[in-house]
């Protein structure tokens, strides 16, 4: 995985975080309800995370490969995808693994993700205004919703050679491992899926991002110009 597209990724990370610090989450430290099994992340994003020092670890990496096999959710198709599917008035492709229960192996014995500073987006994205054991699923405003969406699109982009599947399958995979059966092949950016009453907002945070500084550039080199 190149350098310049680790960094580009942990730019998105951070401009992520500076767009979401104005709202009031009720997630807090040990709160692990989402922390599960049916992660998914692409190949970009498994190799940061493997930057994480915990990963170092030979117990962790061995926790992990214990739950990998151990039947669990493989996502049938990349979200680019569907949302080139959703914009092109397709129905997408069916996606027929159920989700599993259990706890994320990346877990410790409090709860807390022992590779935090290096968690995907899809963890970065699971806040919730309320606790979520409260009444079983995160509350969220829909705005987040379809940004944390468009991010996802943008990361697939960045990993658009790459694949995208379960975190298990993904940190317990390498070089030709990566073109199994059931991880899916990552595709271009193909537009965002935006309602128009969310517009408004959604360019103005996408302007934020696309200008977070980059090595010697910003985000927004990396990609497509799409509105």
């Amino acid at each position: 995985m190149c350098r310049e597209q680790c960094l580009a990724l942990a730019g998105l990370y951070a401009a992520h975080a500076r767009v979401t610090a104005g709202y009031r989450f009720a997630c807090r430290a040990g709160c692990a309800t989402c922390c599960s099994v049916n992660v998914v992340v692409t190949s970009l994003e498994a190799e940061y995370l493997r930057q994480a020092p915990a990963w170092q670890d030979p117990a962790l990496a061995a926790e992990v490969h214990r739950a990998a096999a151990q039947p669990h959710y493989t996502p049938a198709c990349s979200t680019n995808l569907v949302a080139a599917c959703c914009l092109a008035g397709r129905e997408p492709p069916p996606d027929p693994s159920p989700h599993r229960p259990g706890a994320c192996p990346l877990l410790d014995e409090r709860g807390l993700c022992r590779v935090y500073d290096h968690r995907p987006l899809a963890c970065r994205a699971m806040a919730s205004t309320r606790p979520c054991a409260e009444g079983g699923e995160a509350v969220m405003d829909p705005f987040l919703f379809t940004l944390n969406l468009a991010l996802c699109q943008v990361i697939e982009h960045l990993d658009r050679d790459g694949r995208t599947g379960n975190l298990l399958d993904m940190l317990t995979r390498s070089g030709p491992d990566l073109h199994s059966a059931s991880l899916v092949r990552n595709r271009p950016l193909p537009g965002f899926l935006v309602p128009p009453e969310e517009e408004q907002r959604f360019h103005a945070a996408m302007d934020t991002i696309l200008a977070w500084p980059v090595g010697r550039g910003r985000l927004g080199d990396f990609l497509p110009r799409l509105r």
